[in-house]
């Protein structure tokens, strides 16, 4: 093992911890529109919801252009010099100005777009609030704190100005009229906390403009922009098509299906993102035992959690989505199970493939990658959502994320060894087997539903992780003698 590399990280911050936080920062921000949905369900019509999601859709096109794929970048470069100071003050300054600049620019450029597409300037209130959401990206410095692992400082302020937005959702969110108010709190509410990370930064960094070079940036951000806006192409296209083919309840009824699943991904993903900046720091650092390990916990983690999920989501969506949003929404159930899918496919194409090149300094191949994800989705979507609606927008997803997947992991696996994953696979599906049984007993009780909600919820998780107990599967035996130490010693 590399002892220089041991030294040059004396601050080595618990990544349980960092999990958890970064779990709590990045759920929150994907989980506010998901919990103020399932107020405004009731309080407005499926269109106005549908004519706020299509505006927002727009506005994310531009907001991806903005900050030039920096989130990305910046989390890796900041981790790179996240021990020597002065280089931290100049990376942050030059990414930062680059933000900066970019932001404005695009401003300019959807304010024009939106003045000129005549379906927009008809509807040019919700457009104009939804805009707000690429001016607020020129003080998004979430990277920075990515980069420095801290992960507690930003969730905690996250979670007060996200608390303090749904407070000022219920005072002044009453009826359908109020579909514009709903729109500004949601750009806020998602993008507002930039502002709070900004007035913070300082305890982290310096603003400086002396020695700043930012042509060093420019060819890794080209090339992230481009991996970004493809990504997105196909991520937004789905509602951006729908808009122009399909009536706005079925961009509703899409949309909810599609943002509970994302916070569930969210959560897979947070358990892998938080290991990044580790990672980076050991493939720099040429720690090779200990590089493979992590990447062989966070596949194994994606598994882990996105097998037991993906079952649960077809126990319980359907009540679920009912209770949440109205019967009017059962379409919404359909669109979840079926992108249920991609908790396991996204992520495991995330760690092995896009991270992978990103560390290892290969960004210029996930163009490639995800260029081909939004070939295929371009065209599934122009076929299946004139025919299936909301559906054929879901089909098309899911074949796209698939090939997005099969390719990062080919240009990615050359850069890995993986280690012990088979193992923990076998002992996952065995676990899962065996809760599918206890959720499928529970529902044959003749109980309330929400009764054999909460017995299926609580229950399959006791039987799931009590499973892979039993099995000694390493990672949960790890994390439950955590615990145990933690309580032991709390009491003592």
């Amino acid at each position: 093992m590399n002892e220089r590399g041991k030294e040059k990280l004396p601050n080595e911050k618990s990544l349980s911890k960092g999990g958890i936080y970064y779990l709590i920062y990045n759920v929150l921000n994907i989980a506010f529109p998901f919990i103020t949905g399932i107020y405004v369900a009731r309080k407005l019509l499926p269109e106005n919801i549908g004519a706020v999601a299509a505006a927002q859709n727009v506005a994310e096109y531009f907001v991806i252009l903005a900050f030039l794929g920096i989130p990305t970048y910046g989390l890796r470069e900041i981790a790179k010099v996240r021990n020597d100071p002065e280089e931290r003050n100049k990376v942050f300054s030059e990414l930062f100005i680059i933000n900066f600049i970019s932001t404005v620019v695009f401003l300019i450029a959807y304010v024009i777009v939106i003045l000129s597409v005549g379906k927009y300037r008809r509807e040019l209130p919700i457009y104009i609030i939804a805009g707000l959401s690429v001016a607020l990206n020129a003080f998004n410095i979430s990277w920075l704190y990515e980069g420095m692992e801290e992960f507690k400082f930003a969730s905690v302020r996250n979670l007060f100005f996200k608390a303090l937005c749904f407070v000022v959702l219920v005072v002044f969110v009453k009826g359908p009229k109020d579909y514009l108010r709903y729109a500004g709190i949601t750009v806020f509410g998602t993008a507002g906390n930039y502002l709070i990370n900004m007035a913070y930064a300082p305890k982290f960094v310096r603003f400086t403009t002396q020695g700043l070079n930012l042509k060093r940036h420019m060819r890794s951000i080209f090339f992230l922009v481009a991996v970004n806006l493809a990504i997105e192409l196909y991520a937004l296209m789905d509602v951006t098509m729908m808009n122009f083919m399909c009536g706005k309840e079925n961009i509703a009824y899409y949309k909810y299906g599609n943002s509970i699943q994302k916070i569930l991904l969210q959560v897979v993903n947070t358990f892998t993102m938080v290991l990044v900046p580790r990672i980076t720091f050991f493939f720099k650092e040429n720690r090779k035992e200990e590089f493979n390990a992590l990447v062989s916990k966070g596949l194994i983690l994606i598994v882990m959690l996105s097998v037991p999920m993906i079952v649960g989501i077809f126990f319980t969506s359907s009540f679920l989505i009912q209770e949440l949003y109205g019967v009017q929404y059962q379409h919404s159930a359909t669109i979840l199970k079926m992108l249920s899918v991609l908790l396991l496919i996204s992520p495991i194409g995330y760690l092995l493939g896009s991270r992978m090149l990103l560390v290892t300094d290969h960004e210029n191949r996930m163009i490639i990658c995800v260029g081909i994800g939004a070939v295929i989705n371009l065209m599934g979507n122009s076929l299946l959502i004139p025919r299936y609606q909301e559906f054929g927008a879901a089909i098309a997803s899911i074949i796209s994320e698939i090939a997005v997947m099969v390719v990062y992991v080919q240009f990615g696996k050359k850069y890995y060894q993986l280690i012990g994953v088979g193992r923990s696979a076998v002992k996952v599906v065995l676990a899962v087997t065996v809760m599918a049984g206890y959720l499928l007993l529970c529902a044959q009780l003749p109980l309330s539903p929400w009764t054999v909600l909460a017995l299926q919820v609580i229950g399959a998780i006791a039987v799931y992780f009590g499973m892979l107990l039993l099995l000694k599967e390493e990672i949960t035996l790890y994390y439950y003698r955590q615990v145990i130490g933690t309580v032991k010693q709390r009491l003592a």
